[in-house]
């Protein structure tokens, strides 16, 4: 009996730290509470990518990024904020973009972005 119980509790433990971060359906990232995938330098980080969808309503753009190093993430498709939703009216699906990533109170955030092509 007790070796099923710490059987149980192993699984469940082992359940929690690999469930750190998880990408969704709708290809956003979502972080479990106190997991990291790095953390962003004090400076922005530039990243290169393809815009996917973006959501005004929301203050969003789903990008297809390259990996981005300082953060150690692999290249993926997740949402992203933006600082300011009037980029928002710069970009549509399907342009390669350069952006950068800064860091406000609630994470991650687009500061700037620049169209490369379509």
């Amino acid at each position: 009996m007790k070796n099923t119980m710490l059987l149980g509790v192993a699984g469940m433990l082992g359940i929690a730290l690999a469930g750190g971060a998880h990408a969704a359906q709708d290809g956003s990232m979502h972080m479990a509470p106190g997991a990291s995938m790095g953390q962003a330098p004090a400076s922005a980080i530039s990243v290169a990518g393809v815009v996917r969808q973006v959501k005004p309503e929301a203050g969003k753009l789903k990008i297809a990024h390259e990996p981005i190093a300082a953060l150690h993430w692999p290249a993926m498709t997740m949402d992203f904020r933006v600082k300011d939703k009037a980029m928002l009216k710069e970009v549509s699906a399907g342009d390669k973009i350069t952006f950068e990533l800064g860091r406000d109170a609630s994470g991650l955030v687009i500061t700037r972005i620049e169209k490369t092509a379509k």
